[in-house]
């Protein structure tokens, strides 16, 4: 999920907001194209896969997992891929929300998740952690606390993004905007409020 924030509107400032996939991406744009964003909302993001055997075998896995859906279909894959460790803090979402986005989620075809495992997965997504010395926009990390291997990510990022803030957001998990959707909130409505608000004056 990639959201731009008052981003057709140049007199405001340009804010790109992703959660795991749609964060990798809104990173990799703003690492190619450093002028197009003012700022960028990041939950639950990597920087990427570092080594060639760690690439290897995301990119094995995630052929297995391409396969899986192929053969089994949407449904029955969800109900395991739901399961995950990484996933099943999902089930603290409150009901009718975890209902409509298991509703949207049945839409997809499985040909069309494969492709997304296969073209745009973790194996095919490159490694950024070398570049984010060079993005100089704010940037806000959002990771649930429960989510240790997001955190110990946000955690390493902070410290190589030169104007990089990071929130752990309690009770949640990896996917803490519908987890913990007030606290998630407060947290982006403070940072533009602040940080970001201080970047643009700073810039003006």
């Amino acid at each position: 999920m990639v959201e731009f924030i008052n981003g057709q509107t140049p007199a405001k400032p340009r804010v790109a907001l992703g959660y795991s996939m749609g964060a990798r991406a809104a990173l990799l744009h703003a690492i190619s194209c450093p002028d197009h964003w003012d700022a960028l909302i990041l939950i639950s993001a990597t920087a990427g896969l570092e080594s060639e055997v760690e690439r290897g075998k995301r990119a094995e896995h995630d052929q297995m997992l391409a396969e899986r859906l192929l053969r089994e279909g949407v449904t029955d894959f969800l109900r395991y891929w739901q399961q995950t460790p990484v996933i099943r803090s999902q089930q603290n979402i409150r009901s009718d929300w975890l209902e409509r986005m298991q509703s949207n989620r049945r839409q997809h075809t499985a040909e069309g998740l494969a492709a997304s495992l296969q073209q745009f997965g973790q194996a095919q997504y490159p490694n950024v952690w070398v570049k984010l010395d060079e993005l100089n926009c704010p940037v806000l990390l959002i990771t649930g606390e429960q989510d240790d291997k997001y955190c110990a990510f946000a955690k390493r990022m902070q410290t190589l993004l030169p104007n990089a803030q990071w929130r752990s957001i309690s009770g949640a998990g990896h996917m803490p905007h519908l987890e913990a959707p007030k606290q998630t909130a407060a947290v982006i409505k403070r940072f533009r409020e602040t940080a970001l608000r201080n970047d643009t004056s700073r810039t003006s």
